[in-house]
């Protein structure tokens, strides 16, 4: 489980992603840069089995919590709802890297 707060829904997912380079596939509907990037409060990810998905949906469902599949897990590549792809290796370094070289005055 991951907050959206800080980055959106891609970045929550991305940071998902990153420790053990599982991808995605993001098939919910383009709602725009707003509903990938808003940092909404309240607003969190969750990865489960495909089994156990329908049960949380009941039973958010039964309390009034919104809440929907966007997608899957699998792969080495996040996959966004356009069809843009993103290797997760690739973020991962990105992400590994940046601090490191900042701190030694490498260019970034």
């Amino acid at each position: 489980m991951h907050d959206v707060s800080d980055g959106g829904l891609l970045v929550a997912i991305a940071e998902m992603a990153m420790p053990k380079g599982i991808g995605a596939k993001l098939s919910m509907p383009d709602d725009g840069i707003a509903a990938l990037f808003g940092e909404d409060q309240a607003r969190y990810v969750l990865t489960v089995s495909e089994k156990r998905a329908a049960a949380i949906l009941a039973d958010a469902k039964s309390i009034g919590v919104p809440a929907r599949i966007i997608g899957a897990t699998g792969g080495a590549d996040l996959v966004l709802p356009n069809g843009d792809t993103v290797m997760v290796a690739q973020l991962r370094t990105a992400n590994e890297i940046w601090f490191p070289r900042y701190m030694s005055g490498d260019p970034v």
